[in-house]
């Protein structure tokens, strides 16, 4: 359930985040392809932190090479999945939600170098400060609100695609 609710968590979050920057920088809501208030791309996101954050805590590293390894280490998969999320909803609905070709190190529409590093700082910010923040509150959904939210968001999946 840890896994689940840690997904729906942040992918609310990014939610409410895609959100305001679309309020505030295009004047609109649209916040990504599915309905419901979550924007899976980050609850993604999130689980690869924990993962990462999993494996390297077994090596019982001094903290600040913990964190840089993190950092290196979770940029590069943030990348991989803006990279592929971008392709895949080109790919699958023909739609572009996110364009970076007028930065300066771009690498075709979907990563930058700038974004990248940014993606990185700020997953490893999620990692030290949110996540223990998060996990108390995690520790409290219960199974019945989980389960919800999994059919909630499994019918917002069908809806998407018969739409």
């Amino acid at each position: 359930m840890y896994y689940i609710n840690i997904f729906f968590v942040f992918s609310f979050m990014g939610f409410l985040f895609e959100s305001f920057l679309n309020i505030f920088f295009n004047d609109n809501f649209n916040s990504g392809i599915l309905y419901g208030p979550w924007t899976f791309i980050y609850g993604i996101g999130a689980l690869l932190i924990v993962v990462l954050n999993k494996f390297l805590g077994q090596y019982h590293l001094k903290k600040w090479k913990e964190v840089l390894l993190f950092y290196v280490g979770i940029t590069i998969l943030m990348t991989l999945v803006e990279f592929s999320g971008g392709m895949l909803i080109e790919t699958i609905f023909h739609r572009t939600y996110w364009d970076y070709t007028n930065m300066r190190f771009n690498y075709g529409k979907y990563i930058c170098l700038e974004v990248s590093l940014l993606w990185g700082l700020l997953a490893t910010a999620i990692n030290y400060f949110v996540l223990p923040w998060v996990n108390k509150f995690i520790q409290k959904i219960p199974k019945w609100v989980s389960f919800l939210f999994v059919f909630l968001f499994i019918l917002d999946i069908i809806f998407m695609i018969i739409n």
